[in-house]
């Protein structure tokens, strides 16, 4: 699975994931991504063929739901619980999204929140 980091996710996330091997994209690290809205980013990732992973959850899901009700399919949302993986808790969710990034391929068109890999 290809990720894209939305920018309230910092690049170091993409950074190290990449450095373990993972196809990972940081809105932060690319100009041409920084303040585009949230419809427009999101396109972007269906360009790209990546799931978007953000803590933003109010704005993305009617995005997906527009989606859904125009019977389009769309590379995914993963949601980031802000009280569950803090941005201050780095460690963590880099190896939540790296957990994720490991699983069977997931389909198209789906909606997740993060979670700890259960071990």
């Amino acid at each position: 699975m290809k990720i894209l980091l939305d920018e309230q996710i910092s690049g170091k996330v993409a950074e190290r994931l990449r450095d373990r091997g993972h196809d990972v994209t940081a809105a932060t690290h690319d100009p041409s991504l920084r303040g585009l809205s949230d419809p427009d980013l999101f396109e972007v990732a269906q360009q790209q063929g990546r799931a978007l992973v953000t803590y933003n959850r109010v704005d993305f899901e009617p995005i997906i739901r527009k989606y859904a009700e125009t019977n389009h399919e769309h590379h995914g949302l993963v949601i980031v619980h802000p009280t569950r993986f803090p941005s201050s808790e780095f460690a963590r969710l880099i190896g939540a999204i790296e957990g994720l990034l490991v699983e069977p391929d997931l389909g198209r068109s789906f909606l997740i929140w993060l979670q700890e890999k259960r071990r």
